[in-house]
Formats: C-alpha cells, structure tokens, sequence
C-alpha cells in the first residue's frame, strides 16, 4: 500500500488505484521500470547520484529488514488467490493487452533475452538488454507494453486469471 498525505489517499501498488482517501477510484498511469543493481547503474549513469542514508531516522538502510523472506515460502499476510504454479516468491513481469493478463517469469525472461509471444490478439516481444532492464513491445503497434516486477503471489492475487508464460 503507497499511502499520499496530500489527499490522504491509499492506493494498492499493483495497479495503483486509490482504495481510501479522497481519491478513491482514481488509478495512476502506469509507467514501466527496471530494477537494476547499483554497480550496473553507475556504470551506465557515471554521474547518477543516491539519497543520503543519514536519514535522521534509527532505521538501518544498508540492511535489509525482511532478511530471508524473499526465498521463504510463507506470507506475511494472507492473500485469497493462492496460485501454485510458481514459488509465492518467483519474481515476474506482469502485463496486460486488451484485457487479457500474463505474467512471465524473471529467470526465463533473462535467460531468453529475446521471447516472442502472442497475448490478447497482439504480438509480444520481450527483450532484455543484458544489464537488468527487459522491455515488453507490442509488435502489432510498435508501443512499449507497460510491465509490473512483481512476486508471483501477488500478481495472482491481483489477477486471479492470469496466464503464465512456459
């Protein structure tokens, strides 16, 4: 949950749409990112710079709070579609075209570098570069296809109907 004390709004991070708060309803354009390591990153943005960790806060951010959550298999909280076809935890990219959604998984994606798919009447080509960002482009039309990174469990609770990419 991303919570904006402008409106007082909260909005679930998959999808982005406004749950409680003044703004209920109202869901954000979607953009597409990539998760790239830090030493990748600078060595592609020489000059790119990162926030202070001297935060004025006693939270610790050179070390992670969740520690081996993200291999475990249990939840923090319980989710209502409980999808088995993956570890809760595979990372995915999730899309959607025309409706339909698929999630792709992360280690095939990467190993591929190139995968060709149809979804929801389109071609789809999803490509990585070979430093962490992977693009989602509808051959049809030429435009990108916006993708979420997310982990399986939660993609599948979001969308219950999503098909998977094998």
């Amino acid at each position: 949950i991303m919570y904006d004390r402008l409106t007082e709004s909260y909005w679930t991070q998959i999808g982005g749409r406004a749950i409680v708060g003044e703004l209920t309803g109202v869901t954000l354009e979607p953009i597409s990112i990539n998760t790239v390591v830090w030493g990748t990153w600078k060595d592609l943005v020489p000059d790119a710079q990162v926030l202070s960790r001297n935060t004025g806060r006693p939270r610790s951010y050179g070390r992670d709070p969740y520690g081996a959550y993200y291999t475990e298999r249990y939840l923090m909280f319980p989710v209502e579609n409980n999808d088995k076809r993956l570890h809760p935890k595979d990372v995915v990219y999730g899309i959607e075209v025309e409706g339909v959604f698929k999630a792709y998984p992360e280690d095939d994606v990467l190993l591929a570098e190139v995968l060709v798919d149809k979804l929801g009447g389109a071609s789809i080509e999803v490509r990585t570069d070979g430093n962490g960002a992977v693009t989602f482009t509808n051959l049809d039309n030429g435009y990108e296809i916006v993708k979420e990174r997310d982990f399986w469990f939660a993609w599948a609770a979001f969308h219950p109907d999503t098909l998977l990419y094998q």
